[in-house]
């Protein structure tokens, strides 16, 4: 469990790793395959959008809701503004069991950060396609250190989990399937949605944000080490009343719950239609008796 101070000492504990020989010994063994698609993920470039990106920390009731709307989440094409920031460095109070989207594997993998920054990739013409050039997100997710060796070698809690994945914009999550070259792996899409659902959601109403400035310790550590320790955005679960009147020519005999569901709407900031999350509440008059109906799904042969 973390709690919003921690956010920095994480990044930077990250950021003093990334200027490591070990960083540097793995991006080279992984050079290779990220220049065979034109995409670069030197630890110089991480450790740029370090400096530049705005620090999230996200409670543990906003977790729940991003377990329980990513599934659903529709698949619309990628923005590059989706994000709340270009840059970002993002710590979940608590961490969140994540399907690799691998139909062989059953287990679920716990992560704890995600790092994001802008990427450009570049793949280069075959005898089937064209040189293509695709605008995205670089994502680099983190999950706990599993044991005091790994946590001794990271210099921290948190390690990294593989060495980075690309968004492509203009491709809907579902290009998993597709043939078109460098569509996404099952895996990568699956770890994409719950990035692009905790992006969705904490720009939405039911989001609450806050703010928390770095401590004068964390401040000097980020100085020694050329990083900015930038104020903390908190992103907590907005608390308000669901009240409903009911249709004017209607009498209602009972309240019920309406389960939380997607629902477009207009986005200024991203001039387009994207989907909003209804989140689960109460429906009807509030002086009548609540009736929760399960509801059981029988599967048959």
């Amino acid at each position: 469990m973390f709690d919003p101070a921690e956010t920095v000492d994480l990044k930077l504990a990250y950021a003093e790793w990334l200027h490591s020989p070990p960083a540097h010994q793995l991006a080279e063994m992984t050079a290779a395959a990220y220049a065979k698609q034109g995409l670069g993920n030197t630890p110089e470039e991480k450790i740029d959008s370090l400096r530049k990106a705005q620090n999230f920390w996200v409670a543990p009731d906003m977790i729940r809701i991003v377990e329980a709307a990513q599934a659903t989440l529709p698949d619309e094409d990628v923005l590059l503004e989706e994000p709340p920031a270009p840059h970002g460095f993002l710590i979940l109070s608590e961490p969140l069991p994540l399907l690799c989207g691998d139909p062989e594997c059953t287990d679920e993998h716990p992560v704890g950060g995600l790092h994001w920054r802008p990427g450009h990739r570049i793949l280069p013409a075959t005898q089937w396609a064209e040189e293509q050039h695709d605008d995205g997100i670089m994502l680099h997710w983190f999950g706990p250190a599993a044991n005091d060796e790994e946590r001794r070698f990271f210099g921290s809690s948190m390690a990294p989990i593989g060495s980075g994945m690309f968004l492509p914009a203009g491709r809907p999550l579902n290009t998993s399937e597709s043939v078109r070259l460098g569509a996404m792996s099952a895996e990568s899409a699956e770890m994409c949605r719950y990035a692009r659902t905790m992006w969705t959601l904490m720009q939405q109403p039911l989001a609450e944000i806050g703010d928390l400035t770095p401590a004068r310790a964390q401040r000097k550590r980020a100085q020694r080490i050329d990083q900015a320790a930038g104020p903390i955005v908190i992103v907590t679960l907005r608390r308000t009343a669901h009240k409903s009147n009911g249709e004017a020519n209607v009498e209602w005999s009972h309240r019920w719950m309406v389960r939380g569901h997607w629902r477009r709407q207009w986005h200024p900031r991203l001039q387009a239609h994207r989907p909003i999350w209804i989140n689960e509440h109460v429906k009807g008059p509030d002086d009548k008796p609540l009736v929760v109906q399960d509801k059981v799904i029988a599967w048959r042969r």
